[in-house]
């Protein structure tokens, strides 16, 4: 049988919120064939029903304004749905128990003008809570996507944190 192990799994934006849902399905179902190490959650894009205070505060901001975020939601889920379903507030009252998994070592990175800042923290604070070792990593002045902008120094660190962590999750395999 082909094992594909030490594997990593990155995503950012909504490839965040995928990486997640990957990383919960391949360990609660102990798939025999995968072996995920690492999980590198940039921005991840989840939300919820309720609105926080980053995403009122930063309601129009470029990129991931509250209008596009909601019609997102609205063409993702299905009919009678709301933004609580466990697809998108990952850590809601619809959320997994993930706390008897073998969730991989998370590195999240969030930006400060990001609307969704704070449910990336809650998530942040749910893996925490639920067991799990996770490291996170803020830049406070950058927006969503901030490292689409490859001349930024904050680009530069965020490649940086992510090389520093596979190699710490590598050597911590031997």
């Amino acid at each position: 049988m082909l094992t594909l192990a030490n594997c990593f799994l990155m995503g950012d934006s909504a490839g965040g919120n995928v990486i997640h849902h990957v990383a919960v399905r391949v360990t609660s179902e102990k798939l025999q064939v995968l072996k995920i190490i690492g999980l590198v959650s940039i921005q991840p894009f989840f939300g919820g029903e309720d609105r926080t205070e980053s995403e009122i505060r930063l309601k129009w901001v470029p990129v991931c304004s509250m209008d596009k975020t909601d019609w997102y939601f609205k063409m993702f889920l299905t009919d009678g749905s709301n933004r609580d379903h466990e697809a998108i507030n990952v850590c809601g009252p619809n959320a997994m128990d993930i706390s008897k998994v073998d969730y991989p070592n998370t590195l999240l990175f969030v930006g400060g003008f990001d609307p969704l800042v704070d449910w990336q923290k809650r998530y942040y604070d749910w893996l925490k809570k639920s067991g799990k070792e996770v490291e996170l990593i803020e830049y406070p002045n950058m927006i969503h996507a901030f490292y689409y902008f490859h001349d930024l120094p904050e680009t530069r660190n965020l490649i940086s944190k992510v090389k520093d962590f596979m190699v710490k999750q590598m050597d911590n395999m031997n």
